[in-house]
């Protein structure tokens, strides 16, 4: 599956994107960075969940319901409803869907028995999650032309942002507060 870019599309905005930031102070890049991990890549990676929802005949609910799970490895019902934004019932419904279609699996909880946790099955998971081909390959190609310390560097920063933002939504999930 690839999703294709219109390039005359009356939507794309010539520019908006420099490769290399040339005469922006500091300040800027960062701000910039910070907008595009904590707005940008979201929008885009919606996107590419729908065509992929698309491609399998999931709904575009289900297969992000699915990332969650995948992501954080299990997730307890309430957290699921909590992330989508769902009612119990909802929640409910689009656990159903999915326990059925043999994506995941119900478990008790180990230190409270009374609570649900949802687990990703593995082998009905994987194939569903790997990244797409083209993105693989565009990426390739991105870091063909970076030394290898610059990767190593991108890495290691993606990583880190990652994992603050991994941590803000245990937070948010634990508290219903994010960081200020």
């Amino acid at each position: 599956m690839t999703l294709q870019l219109l390039t005359e599309s009356p939507y794309v905005q010539r520019g908006r994107y420099q490769a290399a930031p040339t005469a922006q102070s500091a300040d800027h890049m960062l701000d910039e960075m910070a907008m595009v991990i904590s707005r940008r890549l979201s929008v885009y990676t919606e996107a590419l969940l729908s065509a992929q929802a698309d491609a399998v005949e999931m709904s575009q609910q289900d297969l992000r319901a699915l990332a969650f799970i995948i992501e954080f490895e299990s997730l307890s019902t309430g957290h699921l409803g909590q992330l989508m934004g769902l009612s119990h019932g909802g929640a409910t419904s689009l656990i159903n869907r999915l326990e059925s279609a043999g994506f995941i699996q119900r478990d008790r909880c180990e230190r409270d028995r009374r609570v649900v946790m949802l687990r990703p099955v593995a082998e009905r998971c994987e194939p569903l999650m790997r990244p797409e081909p083209y993105v693989v390959d565009y990426i390739t190609e991105l870091a063909q032309r970076s030394s290898a310390s610059e990767l190593t560097g991108m890495y290691d920063f993606l990583t880190r942002c990652v994992k603050v933002l991994r941590q803000d939504t245990l937070r948010w999930l634990a508290t219903r507060e994010l960081v200020k």
